[in-house]
């Protein structure tokens, strides 16, 4: 039996017959720096058309800036945007000098403001993984409603599904504020990253988000609003990143609540010194009290 992947433009790739050796190497620690990659290449090298311009054109509309990263170095040679990166599940396993290879042909796109990069319904030219910041991936069901299903954040891959289907868009993804994308295409993938290692990372990746959605519904189904608001809150954040940047409105939304339970909640976990809240953003203080906190 042999498997084929059909990318968006239509092309045929067997797996076995896909370009580059298999390489099997984990990294030592979780995090590439950055600072050793050449410049990123303009937008043409990673596939970007006419679609790619249209989304160019709309970040620019709402003040937001997408350049490639050439140009964009200190005085030092280092790159101002970011200076590591978590590295990505979709390229566990490859080389260093692989990946770095890969990592300076994409385009490297700073978002200040938020923006729409994938829009539920339409094609995706290119697939974008999170350097800096964090991407709302949101759905909207047939009655209107937002539901936002995910925050994303560095590391993470957002469109890769929609590039290798060629399907529509299952939900839109927008950037939060300050957020640092590197896109890619198909193409670009294909050439650096070998099948054997891009088809288990997609396993994994798939076992990941079901495992996650798995985690959201009992969430939903089994715990209290205030009780909800805590555990997502722990999702958006890590012990080394304690802090989020998400609105309280947004929280609602994710956590299945009024935004008047969120402000409550959020308040009560202020007072006990387990949060610190700022304009649209909140800080965990105490994980290990917020594990285990009951309000009720």
């Amino acid at each position: 039996m042999r498997i084929i992947i059909t990318d968006c433009a239509g092309n045929r790739w067997p797996l076995a017959e896909l370009p580059g050796a298999v390489i099997f190497r984990l990294f030592p620690c979780p995090f590439v720096p950055l600072s050793k990659a050449v410049p990123c290449s303009p937008a043409a090298r990673c596939g970007e058309n006419d679609r790619g311009s249209q989304l160019t054109r709309r970040a620019d509309s709402t003040g937001d800036s997408e350049q490639t990263a050439r140009g964009r170095r200190d005085g030092r040679g280092a790159f101002r945007a970011y200076d590591q990166i978590p590295q990505p599940a979709l390229l566990r396993g490859m080389a260093g000098d692989r990946l770095r290879a890969f990592l300076s042909e994409c385009s490297q796109h700073s978002h200040p403001a938020s923006t729409e990069i994938l829009r539920q319904g339409e094609k995706a030219e290119n697939a974008f993984l999170i350097a800096r910041g964090r991407v709302e991936v949101s759905y909207i069901d047939i009655d209107g409603n937002v539901i936002i299903a995910h925050i994303a954040r560095p590391g993470e891959v957002v469109g890769e599904v929609e590039l290798f289907s060629g399907r529509p868009c299952a939900a839109s993804c927008r950037t939060l504020p300050d957020t640092v994308l590197l896109s890619f295409g198909a193409d670009l993938l294909f050439r650096h990253v070998p099948a054997a290692v891009l088809l288990k990372n997609l396993a994994n990746i798939m076992h990941d988000r079901l495992t996650r959605d798995n985690r959201q519904q009992s969430i939903a189904q089994f715990y209290p609003a205030d009780r909800r608001i805590c555990l997502h809150l722990l999702n958006l954040t890590t012990p080394m990143d304690p802090e989020t940047r998400i609105g309280q409105a947004d929280l609602a939304s994710l956590s299945g609540t009024s935004r008047e339970t969120v402000n409550r909640t959020l308040a009560k976990l202020r007072a006990m010194a387990i949060i610190d809240i700022g304009r649209g953003r909140v800080r965990i203080l105490d994980r290990a009290r917020l594990e285990a906190v009951k309000l009720n």
